[in-house]
């Protein structure tokens, strides 16, 4: 029989959010557990916007890596996966893409997202 005390614990505390690149992007996808992706670029005014949401909203998860990757810094990875327009999110579990919303979205759809992909 498991008792809770056996459950390994929860992060209480916001884990600082990763860049991504060439040299680590498969490391860290394939092995942290919950992780979602904002693809960006610095010209982009809705990833500006949306920077700042995905930023606090960060901060609500700690069960979650939150991570950036600049498709212009990062053109391999966005021709890889098709990165077409930015912002655009990936949330990843355990390895696998589990879903891909594109655009900047409210605190509000990006709560509910997390919320169905890692909290369901």
């Amino acid at each position: 029989m498991r008792i809770d005390s056996d459950l390994p614990e929860q992060p209480t505390e916001a884990l600082p959010i990763l860049a991504l690149d060439e040299a680590n992007f498969n490391t860290f996808t394939l092995q942290i557990p919950a992780l979602v992706i904002d693809f960006f670029t610095d010209w982009c005014g809705s990833c500006r916007f949306f920077a700042e949401i995905f930023s606090d909203v960060s901060l609500e998860y700690p069960e979650i890596q939150f991570c950036i990757c600049n498709t212009e810094e990062n053109s391999r990875i966005a021709a890889e996966l098709r990165i077409r327009a930015v912002p655009t999110l990936m949330f990843i579990k355990n390895g696998t893409v589990v879903k891909i919303r594109t655009g900047a979205l409210s605190k509000e759809e990006f709560r509910d997202d997390l919320n169905s992909v890692f909290r369901a």
